[in-house]
C-alpha cells in the first residue's frame, strides 16, 4: 500500500517533471508535442498519460505519438537474459562509441517495426565514424597545404557556393547536397528517421567520399576546396541529430570551436 503502481506513477511523467523543476517550465513546455515509445506499452503507459494529463491539467499532454518497434537479436528473437542473446548497450558504447550504437538502432528501423540488432551492425556504424574522421583529416590537410590561415569563410552556405567558379562535377555536387537537404528535412518532419539516416549514410560514403573526393584530388585549387569543405560542413549538420558527438567534434575543428547549432536558425 505504500508503493505506487508502476503505470500509475509513470502516467504523471509529462507534467510532474515540469512542475518540480524551475519556475515557468510547466507553463512554457506543457503540453509537449511528441511522445516516443515502443508500441508494446501504448495501452499501459501512453493511454494512462493522456487520462492523467486530462484529469490533473485539463490538457492532453502531447499531440503526436511515435511508436517504434522492439529491439530483437540478429535472428529476430526477443532479447532475454535467460536466452543469453542480450546486447549490453553500455558495453557496446564503450567498445564502439555512442554514435555507432545510436546510428545502428536508427538504421533500418521503420516506425512500428521490430529491429534486429547484432554487434556486426554496430561495428559497421563504427566504420562509418572512421570514414567521417578520414574525410575530415583529408580536408584539414588540404586546407593547411593551400592556406593555413583560411578563415571561417570557407564554411559557405549553398547559396554562397553558387557564386564560385566551378566545373560540372562541382555544380552537380552542390545540387545533390541541396536535394539531400530537402529529402532529409522531409523525412525527419514525417518521422521517417530511418530513411533520413540511411540517405545520409549512402550519400556521404558512396557519393561524397568514394566519388567526389577522388575527383577533387586530381584538380585541387582554392575554389574546389571551398566547395568540398563547405559541403562537408553541411553534411555534418544534417547528420548531427543521428550522430551528435562526432559531428560536433569535427564541426568544432572546422569552425574554431563553434557549436554546430550556431548556424541553425533560432527556434522559439
Amino acid at each position: 500500500t505504500d508503493t505506487f503502481d508502476t503505470w500509475f506513477s509513470s502516467s504523471q511523467w509529462p507534467f510532474v517533471t515540469l512542475m518540480t523543476t524551475k519556475q515557468g517550465d510547466f507553463e512554457n513546455f506543457y503540453p509537449t508535442s511528441v511522445m516516443e515509445t515502443g508500441y508494446d506499452i501504448l495501452k499501459p503507459w501512453v493511454s494512462r498519460m493522456i487520462m492523467m494529463g486530462l484529469y490533473v491539467t485539463g490538457k492532453v499532454p502531447f499531440t503526436i505519438v511515435y511508436l517504434h518497434g522492439l529491439v530483437r537479436d540478429s535472428k529476430g528473437q526477443k532479447m532475454s537474459k535467460s536466452k543469453g542473446n542480450v546486447i549490453n548497450p553500455i558495453e557496446m558504447v564503450d567498445k564502439y562509441s555512442a554514435d555507432a550504437v545510436r546510428m545502428a538502432l536508427i538504421f533500418g528501423s521503420a516506425a512500428g517495426n521490430d529491429l534486429s540488432l547484432a554487434e556486426e551492425k554496430i561495428r559497421g556504424m563504427r566504420n562509418f565514424t572512421n570514414k567521417l574522421w578520414n574525410i575530415a583529416r583529408f580536408i584539414l590537410m588540404k586546407r593547411e597545404a593551400l592556406n593555413p590561415k583560411f578563415e571561417i569563410r570557407n564554411n559557405l552556405t549553398i547559396e554562397q557556393l553558387s557564386n564560385l567558379s566551378m566545373n560540372e562535377i562541382d555544380k552537380k555536387m552542390i545540387e545533390d547536397v541541396e536535394d539531400l537537404i530537402r529529402k532529409t528535412t522531409k523525412h525527419i518532419e514525417k518521422f521517417e528517421l530511418n530513411l533520413a539516416a540511411e540517405g545520409l549514410y549512402e550519400f556521404i560514403w558512396h557519393e561524397f567520399a568514394d566519388k567526389y573526393i577522388e575527383d577533387v584530388k586530381i584538380r585541387f585549387d582554392e575554389d574546389s576546396f571551398m566547395i568540398l569543405n563547405s559541403c562537408f560542413v553541411i553534411l555534418l549538420e544534417l547528420l548531427h541529430p543521428f550522430m551528435p558527438f562526432i559531428t560536433e567534434e569535427i564541426f568544432g575543428k572546422f569552425t574554431g570551436n563553434n557549436l554546430i547549432t550556431s548556424r541553425w536558425p533560432t527556434v522559439k
